[in-house]
């Protein structure tokens, strides 16, 4: 089964410039949240201290360049955005740090920052968020297999078993790569 990412803006009234982003009111607590520990075991931190949100809609453009132009570095760019922004606090809203995180993937940055700049795939973008909000997406992650089925949120992995069975598929064994 292949996967695909696809555009999904969880906070549309984002501007693209972004916008300020309050600390958090109340003492932060020192036990980590559900999320940060299943962050925190595929490899990835939730570092506390953002003072700015950043639309994501370039970054959802970047993704669909890569997808498109470089499908080899759709994993790497992927998840060279989400550390970024949730482990070093990066704008992922701007075009030179999309140019230099698509760099550190192994792209070509002139021709990421030529499609962004010139809005290649706004269209594309739009039209596919507005095809998820129809579909009933709501929130990240939203895993659809086949049309048929979703899996909303971080589960556990015998969840995805589970669809992958009912879909008369034989599930990869805990750990494989795709």
């Amino acid at each position: 089964m292949e996967v695909q990412f696809a555009p999904f803006l969880l906070d549309a009234s984002v501007p693209p410039e972004g916008r300020p982003q309050p600390p958090p009111s109340g003492k932060r607590s020192e036990a980590r949240t559900y999320m940060e520990q299943r962050a925190e075991a595929v490899g990835m931190q939730f570092v506390p201290g953002r003072t700015h949100r950043s639309s994501s809609v370039l970054a959802l453009q970047a993704a669909e360049y890569v997808a498109d132009e470089h499908a080899d570095c759709v994993e790497a760019f992927h998840r060279r955005v989400f550390e970024a922004y949730f482990e070093e606090l990066e704008d992922i809203g701007s075009v030179d740090t999309l140019v230099g995180l698509g760099e550190a993937a192994g792209l070509p940055g002139e021709g990421l920052r030529q499609a962004l700049e010139d809005g290649v795939y706004r269209e594309q973008v739009e039209a596919a968020v507005e095809g998820a909000r129809t579909a009933g997406v709501r929130s990240v992650p939203t895993f659809i297999f086949d049309e048929q089925y979703a899996i909303v949120g971080a589960q556990e992995y015998d969840t995805f078993q589970a669809v992958m069975k009912e879909l008369g598929r034989e599930p990869r064994a805990e750990g494989a790569q795709a």
